[in-house]
């Protein structure tokens, strides 16, 4: 709802996909994010199709990302991670399975008002900082709702509006993992306007003796077509 009270449709294109990452290993220090940061826009629109800011809406917003099967079809709630409970009298490490989100970081994400490299204003919602437990190939949904009024006794999400699936990305094994690559220009763009982005420059990548991954010599696209 607007302020004046009309409905409106809530459309959401994904503008920077995901692409890979290396699956979180209890123990082992190196743990890379779902990178390119997914980033995704949110655009309304009347019924007349006349598009509406978010500052002139009477409403505030919630996106969260939810971990698929590569068909897209088949959430995946939990998995078991193997973590260290000790040792025994032999001195041999005791594992056990313990059930976990099969997303690790914030899986939720608010809204920002921003300029893309275009110098377009936007509003995007950005997960700069998942990482996944299980390797593999998966997709993710995102999924905004609108949150209750902050006069109501509600604190969870009432209202879901709208959803979008990214495009089937990778999780290697830390064996398998092919690199780390510079940062995109709308992840640039975004971070020096304030948004939470960790920033890889190139000249970074190949001076810094703590990031063991190679460049990866692939152009990634800041606006790519939603899945």
């Amino acid at each position: 709802m607007t302020k004046n009270g009309p409905p409106i449709e809530h459309k959401l294109t994904i503008l920077q996909q995901p692409d890979l990452s290396m699956v979180v290993t209890p123990g082992y220090r190196e743990r890379r994010y779902i990178e390119p940061p997914p980033v995704i826009q949110l655009q309304m629109f009347r019924a007349d199709g006349t598009e509406v800011d978010i500052m002139d809406v009477d409403e505030e917003y919630v996106m969260y990302a939810h971990l698929f099967e590569e068909n897209g079809e088949k959430l995946i709630e939990t998995v078991e991670v193997p973590i260290s409970v000790g040792s025994d009298q032999q001195g041999a490490d005791v594992v056990d399975l313990v059930c976990r989100n099969p997303l690790i970081g914030s899986s939720g994400a608010s809204p920002h008002r921003v300029k893309d490299p275009n110098e377009e204003q936007v509003t995007v919602f950005c997960f700069s900082d998942l990482k996944t437990w299980i390797a593999g190939r998966f997709c993710l949904r995102f999924a905004l709702f609108h949150l209750p009024k902050k006069d109501t006794p509600h604190s969870s999400p009432t209202s879901f509006l709208a959803t979008v699936m990214s495009k089937v990305f990778t999780v290697y094994t830390a064996k398998e993992f092919p690199g780390v690559y510079e940062s995109t220009a709308l992840s640039k763009k975004l971070s020096i306007q304030g948004v939470s982005i960790s920033i890889r420059n190139k000249n970074r990548l190949k001076n810094n003796d703590e990031d063991s991954g190679t460049i990866m010599e692939v152009e990634y696209s800041d606006n790519n077509q939603d899945a």
